[in-house]
């Protein structure tokens, strides 16, 4: 905690900031699990595309080995954002506080530091089909036609005609991933852990997760999807601002994972959560604020399959 010097803010600053952390950690971030996060020490990050490299080739007896060079994409640049709020307290409200004003107020600005991050974490998949919002291949994050570094077949990571998540589109989900290429057209292997979805879609998640036989058929055919990622394998997502939109992810990336460890959505930390106080000498009153810097984002669109919905 900073220290203060003189005023009543000094007297104030541990138990209002200690309600204000308590609040943040109540709030019980969706965002934390489902997103890469890692530190930043400069003013941006970069990421550079990068092929792996091609299959062997036949080397005769006594002729030279053939040497490959891996390709060589473009980079996504990561600028860090400062966030920041405050309130003040009035020396009247000081003296005058009979119904906890000052603990309330505290609280509400560790909600609002809360809920800026948790909308800020899940607006890259906000903007999953926004055309504006891209990375490695100047493309969105799931669209129909990205491309190789090989120049090899364009790739989908969403329908061609966008559908509400149910056992059909669940289904071309796990085929996407079971027939995924990189950029050099080797199979990848990456299996999704996830699905994300509206609160709303909570219950059709349960019945093709969870169901023994094939959900909304009568012929008692097994269930060929259940334990895919698992009955409980799902996350209600209360910030999509899309209420039919739906992804099925794999786990983040981590470090030292390989390329194609995961998927790439990232929460870059330059600062974390960080609060401060001071006496206002003129008005006597004491002030409180709370700054965070980060950034959000995505480079590489594998390890994630989306619908914008029906």
């Amino acid at each position: 905690m900073p220290a203060t010097t003189g005023g009543f803010s000094a007297l104030l600053a541990p138990g209002l900031m200690e309600v204000m952390f308590n609040e943040i950690d109540a709030q019980r971030p969706q965002w934390i699990p489902v997103f890469g996060t890692r530190n930043s020490v400069r003013a941006y990050e970069e990421d550079l595309k990068m092929s792996g490299l091609g299959s062997m080739v036949p080397k005769p007896e006594g002729t030279n080995t053939t040497f490959d060079d891996p390709l060589i994409g473009t980079a996504v640049r990561y600028t860090n954002q400062s966030f920041g709020l405050g309130f003040r307290i009035t020396r009247e409200m000081w003296d005058d506080d009979l119904y906890d004003i000052m603990q309330d107020m505290s609280a509400e600005l560790g909600r609002a530091s809360a809920y800026k991050i948790e909308v800020d974490a899940w607006s890259v998949l906000n903007n999953a089909f926004n055309a504006s919002y891209v990375g490695f291949d100047g493309l969105s994050l799931c669209h129909i036609s990205h491309t190789r570094l090989d120049g090899g077949a364009v790739m989908a990571n969403k329908p061609s005609t966008d559908v509400d998540f149910g056992f059909t589109s669940y289904q071309a989900a796990l085929d996407h991933f079971n027939t995924l290429k990189d950029d050099r057209g080797k199979p990848v292997i990456m299996n999704p852990s996830l699905l994300v979805l509206d609160p709303t879609f909570k219950w059709a998640a349960k019945e093709v997760l969870g169901s023994e036989y094939k959900p909304y058929t009568a012929n008692n055919e097994i269930n060929p999807l259940k334990g895919e990622i698992g009955e409980n394998g799902y996350l209600t997502c209360r910030y999509l601002t899309d209420a039919d939109s739906w992804f099925c992810l794999t786990s983040p990336r981590r470090k030292g994972g390989g390329r194609m460890g995961g998927h790439d959505m990232k929460f870059i930390w330059r600062t974390r959560p960080e609060t401060a106080s001071a006496d206002d000498f003129l008005s006597g009153d004491a002030l409180f604020k709370i700054f965070a810097r980060y950034i959000q984002g995505f480079s590489e669109w594998r390890g994630v399959y989306g619908s914008s919905g029906g």
